[in-house]
């Protein structure tokens, strides 16, 4: 056998090495950051973001390498979606970048959960090759009463993603797209990937004014002979547990700490603010001193005014006001 001919049987047996039926074996894995929700209060929708990091590897395919592809599901299990802080609740949902909410494992997935990804590998005697997306996800809290302060949670634990591959063979062709990641394509079987990851939310403590009624004296004489007494209701909305402080300045009209309502023409008729319906308790700005305390409950909470014109008071014929600011520490 002459040189030529040996040289042709080795390249021959390099052939029967790399067969059309030989193909590399791709894994995929996935990871997420935590998800953190910042400055929510229930007064209106907050939200946040991450990105699922999905890394395909596969070893040396064909003698020549080529293009792998993978098609791949994912799922976020855990519905319906609840962050707890005890035995308190808050609803929330997890989105696609499509503005979807994301499902849990379905066998027939919607077409905005499944994602593609290709990438190259070498031949036979290299090291292979990988490729990575990233798949955003956004957590949406929507606007609640009802809740108390402090941090709420989830752990998804059910979070997983399927995936088909599709490599090179023989001389690195015959591959394509696998048209689903459940079946198709020839990298393997269908594979479960686990990654779990948290979603919370700090509520922070929240107090709003939602009305303030007037405080109406009503028509009375000139010669005021008796006391004129009225009630005014403040409607505060505080998230549950949280300590507040409602106190009222003296108007804009005032003369030292004397509440005085004004006609517009220099006439004035003085009256007082009161935290008590027997009228003995004024009501100030001073926190802690000449305020009303509460606790919030998460649903609106009505404050009453007390308010009195005191006589004797002898007054122009006209029409009277004031403007009182209400505050609220908390």
């Amino acid at each position: 056998m002459n040189l030529r001919a040996i040289l042709l049987l080795l390249f021959l047996a390099g052939l029967n090495l790399a067969s059309p039926h030989a193909h590399a074996t791709t894994t995929c894995s996935a990871s997420a950051p935590d998800i953190v929700v910042a400055g929510y209060d229930g007064s209106a929708q907050a939200s946040a973001n991450t990105n699922v990091t999905v890394t395909c590897n596969s070893d040396a395919s064909s003698l020549l390498g080529g293009t792998v592809y993978v098609t791949l599901c994912l799922y976020i299990g855990n519905t319906p979606r609840t962050l707890q802080n005890g035995s308190n609740s808050l609803s929330y949902d997890l989105y696609t970048s499509a503005g979807t909410v994301w499902q849990a494992s379905s066998a027939s997935p919607p077409s905005q959960q499944i994602f593609t990804l290709s990438y190259q590998v070498g031949g036979l005697f290299s090291s292979g090759g990988s490729g990575q997306i990233t798949v955003p996800i956004s957590a949406r809290i929507p606007a609640q009463t009802g809740l108390s302060t402090g941090t709420y949670s989830q752990t998804l634990t059910a979070t997983s993603g399927e995936f088909r591959g599709s490599e090179p063979t023989g001389f690195g062709g015959g591959t394509s797209q696998p048209a689903s990641c459940k079946s198709g394509g020839n990298g393997g079987s269908t594979t479960s990937l686990a990654f779990p990851f948290t979603v919370s939310a700090n509520v922070a403590a929240r107090c709003l004014i939602r009305t303030a009624t007037d405080l109406a004296f009503g028509s009375v004489p000139g010669i005021l002979a008796a006391n004129v007494d009225q009630t005014s209701l403040v409607t505060l909305n505080c998230t549950n547990a949280t300590a507040w402080k409602m106190g009222l300045d003296n108007g804009i009209n005032a003369s030292g700490s004397t509440r005085r309502m004004t006609d517009g023409s220099g006439n004035y008729v003085n009256y007082e603010l009161y935290r008590d319906s027997a009228r003995t308790q004024r009501w100030g700005n001073t926190v802690n001193v000449d305020t009303t305390a509460g606790t919030g409950t998460g649903i609106d909470q009505g404050v009453t005014v007390y308010g009195r014109v005191p006589a004797p008071q002898n007054a122009t014929p006209g029409n009277y006001s004031d403007t009182v600011t209400v505050t609220v520490s908390y």
